[in-house]
């Protein structure tokens, strides 16, 4: 695959080098040459120098034959507009942009645009660090399900899969046994205390399913 990365700060510096280690073709855009050291002598990718909102730029970094865009420069505007460029003048299929203001992201995930908002994720990272309890909302920022994970306590063991699912608001999508197996259940599949649930649900019942899920699953010792 190849992928186009616009911006080679901290972030975009190591989303190309770890794509590159998949044995992905990897371009780079930044305006600074310097930042390109981020990369280190190895990097085996193209790097380009110039702003990613030229679209002859883009154009040189191989954007009119690339499968994924991502837009990750310190400004949320030049984020956006790149992304828009990507999305709209060459085509790109997987366009995403890193996006500070989270109305913003919010407002330009309607434009078919796939947006990172770093101020939302981090702000429930540190929530469920500071927050001890059982059940908990992962990052996912996309507006029309929530990926949430919780552990299944003594007093919940044996109970099935088949009884935390209901049908077109929740889906047990993985089950992590104590030993830290990883299962994609079945609906027949039995828990046992420790096991660590992940589930989607819609936005729309998520705290329904919280008050369900905390007044069944103890948390487990």
């Amino acid at each position: 695959m190849r992928y186009l990365i616009v911006g080679c700060g901290r972030v975009g510096s190591t989303l190309a080098k770890r794509l590159a280690r998949a044995g992905h073709s990897v371009s780079v855009v930044d305006e600074s040459s310097a930042a390109f050291r981020r990369l280190g002598r190895d990097f085996p990718g193209n790097l380009v120098l110039g702003t990613g909102i030229d679209v002859d730029v883009l154009k040189r970094a191989g954007a009119d034959r690339a499968d994924g865009f991502a837009a990750v420069t310190q400004g949320d505007n030049r984020n956006i507009m790149a992304a828009l460029i990507a999305q709209q003048h060459f085509k790109i299929k997987h366009v995403v942009a890193r996006i500070y203001d989270p109305e913003r992201s919010s407002m330009y995930r309607d434009f078919g645009i796939s947006t990172i908002c770093p101020t939302t994720v981090g702000a429930r990272l540190m929530a469920d660090a500071l927050e001890e309890h059982n059940f908990r909302v992962l990052p996912y920022e996309r507006p029309d399900v929530e990926i949430i994970e919780f552990v299944v306590g003594e007093s919940a063991r044996t109970k099935l899969v088949s009884e935390l699912t209901i049908e077109g608001k929740t889906q047990v999508c993985v089950v992590v046994r104590r030993d830290g197996a990883s299962r994609i259940p079945t609906p027949e599949m039995r828990l046992e205390a420790g096991d660590r649930i992940v589930a989607s649900v819609q936005p729309d019942f998520l705290d329904e399913y919280r008050k369900t899920i905390e007044a069944t699953l103890a948390k487990a010792g």
